[in-house]
């Protein structure tokens, strides 16, 4: 008998129902940003200006997708 292991069950999935979701995932991206700007080697400061001007910019790049992964 063989055994399989699944490791898609342990994926998590963003997903919100409500009124809150658009502030719950818009957050999730904001500081998802900030994360990966701070591993990048930049200041909080320069990495929280970076991820306003991203997310001000948003319509010319894909930010929802871009950052709304789940560590």
């Amino acid at each position: 008998m063989k055994l399989t292991f699944n490791l898609d069950k342990f994926n998590k999935k963003a997903f919100y129902d409500g009124g809150n979701a658009a502030i719950k995932s818009q957050t999730r991206c904001m500081m998802n940003c900030y994360k990966a700007k701070m591993d990048a080697g930049k200041t909080a400061n320069e990495a929280r200006e970076a991820c306003v001007e991203e997310y001000n910019n948003a319509k010319n790049n894909d930010w929802s997708t871009k950052y709304s992964w789940v560590s």
